[in-house]
């Protein structure tokens, strides 16, 4: 019998399908945004996967919806713009408020207030390494000190039911098989027993203490990735296309093509760029960024210098990814192709993601990418999950 788990602020269900990867079942998911909850109920068949802002969805409402009580896992990613540099930058610009004052702030205490009500054993949080220091770490202190507090009141000892195992990590995907550097901190806590948590150890070498070099597998890269992906062009819109090629895979190609119907991949399309952008890409090297080109070149396209150092970058064939945000669904400048005058398709960023090609995405182009940016990589959810499976065998022998 599968563990069950919800997904509370699922996005598109990067995390939840890392963890049916892993052997779980998802049996719900909450997510705002209507046409993402489409996304993770088409790619999740077991899920009751419901939109709606989670503070006027109580718990117990939910545990009508998913017909149970009773789940053994919950996973989440409360929503992070005020956590990220990015995302402060922004809400100051836009509301003229301390990021502190943000409601999406707290939002991590309506996770936790589906913690105390299905009481799982075992529950993963994700965010921004950022979480942890923002304002000093007030709010990673009090979510901590929160969670130590569950179920308190229902103890013989008056202790919490949960201990948050520590220290928290920051875990990079590029160590697990994704194809990008991409940090998350991923706070656990269980219910206390004499059995704890291990975080997964890494599996791919990338820039590690030289002594892995030899003890891990390569890192995946880019070509890795997308090399057998359908050969398109700038503004392409026939979303489902043949493959590029159907031999001399790579492993991480395999992986992708496992349960996909090995012919055609879907959601392949890619934006259009400006005649002008696509000038400056063409002055462009593989790893050079905005800043690396002549004054001559950036006014063909110019920008604020003084803030958009990197707001163009090519990708580098032979190396991992940088990390994929949503801001990819904006104009992908930061995503430029390794060898193609445009930037990347949906699909091409889903793959550098870890998302398999079975894996579709629902809504327009720009939704697309940017559930896409926005996701946890499936091949770091499928590492977080092993390891609570291992954990899970323990604690309920």
């Amino acid at each position: 019998m599968s563990y069950k788990f919800i997904d509370l602020f699922c996005g598109a269900g990067g995390f939840s399908y890392g963890l049916e990867m892993a052997g779980f079942k998802c049996i719900g998911g909450i997510e705002l945004k209507e046409v993402i909850a489409k996304t993770h109920q088409l790619n999740h068949k077991h899920s009751k996967t419901i939109s709606g802002d989670i503070r006027k969805i109580t718990p117990e409402k939910f545990s009508k919806i998913i017909g149970t009580n009773h789940v053994d896992v919950i996973i989440g990613g409360p929503p992070c713009p005020t956590f990220s540099t990015i995302g402060d930058a922004k809400i100051r610009s836009v509301t003229g408020k301390p990021t502190s004052e943000d409601p999406r702030n707290q939002l991590f205490l309506e996770y936790l207030k589906y913690v105390d009500y299905f009481k799982p054993d075992i529950f993963v949080i994700e965010n921004v390494p950022n979480f942890m220091t923002k304002y000093k770490g007030a709010i990673f202190n009090t979510a901590v000190e929160i969670i130590e507090n569950i179920g308190k009141n229902e103890t013989i000892n008056g202790e919490g039911l949960y201990e948050v195992v520590k220290p928290v990590q920051v875990v990079n995907s590029v160590y697990y098989g994704v194809p990008q550097t991409r940090r998350r901190m991923m706070l656990v806590a269980h219910k206390k027993s004499n059995i704890t948590f291990k975080y997964p150890k890494p599996t791919h070498y990338y820039d590690q203490d030289e002594k892995y070099k030899k003890l891990l597998k390569p890192c995946t890269t880019v070509e890795d990735a997308i090399s057998d992906l359908p050969t398109i062009t700038d503004n392409w819109r026939i979303s489902e296309m043949p493959y590029s090629k159907n031999t001399n895979l790579t492993e991480f190609q395999k992986i992708m093509r496992r349960n996909s119907n090995g012919k055609t991949i879907k959601n392949n399309i890619c934006r259009m760029s400006n005649d002008r952008a696509k000038k400056v890409f063409q002055h462009m090297e593989q790893g050079s960024k905005y800043m690396d080109l002549p004054p001559e070149v950036r006014q063909i396209l110019p920008f604020r210098e003084d803030i958009f150092k990197d707001r163009l970058k090519r990708l580098v064939m032979k190396e991992p990814s940088w990390t994929v945000i949503a801001h990819i669904g904006m104009d992908g400048y930061m995503y430029i192709h390794p060898t193609e005058n445009r930037t990347l398709s949906v699909r091409e960023a889903a793959r550098i993601q870890s998302f398999p090609d079975e894996f579709e995405f629902i809504g327009n182009q720009q939704e697309t990418y940017i559930q896409v940016g926005n996701a946890v990589p499936p091949l770091l959810g499928k590492a977080i999950g092993e390891s609570i499976m291992n954990f899970l065998d323990e604690y309920t022998k």
